[in-house]
């Protein structure tokens, strides 16, 4: 039984990173697209330099499958918690409740 235990482990911690590249990559085409129109002070722009950061950061993960990723994610992200607030959406009545209708 302990092989269970490391591959679990191994499995929570293979999760925990793969969502953390996924939020990274949210975040840093979320900043490219926000700031692509940004007002440029010259060749020392900050801005610029975060820009350039996050596309290394793009490139490095994936490239083209970090874009696709980037699109599809917060539609995936909004379909899971629809799922996991559906019982809130839901009415309640008394049938579903269970409670019993006497006369």
């Amino acid at each position: 039984m302990p092989n269970s235990d490391v591959s679990k482990q191994k499995r929570i911690a293979a999760g925990i990173i793969g969502m953390l590249m996924i939020i990274v990559m949210l975040f840093s085409a979320f900043y490219i697209s926000t700031e692509t129109g940004h007002d440029c002070i010259g060749e020392d722009c900050p801005i610029c330099a975060c820009v350039q950061q996050c596309e290394n950061v793009l490139h490095k993960i994936g490239g083209g499958l970090a874009f696709i990723i980037s699109v599809i994610a917060p539609v995936i992200c909004a379909i899971i918690c629809a799922i996991l607030f559906v019982s809130d959406i839901q009415k309640q009545t008394l049938i579903s409740r269970k409670i019993r209708m006497n006369n």
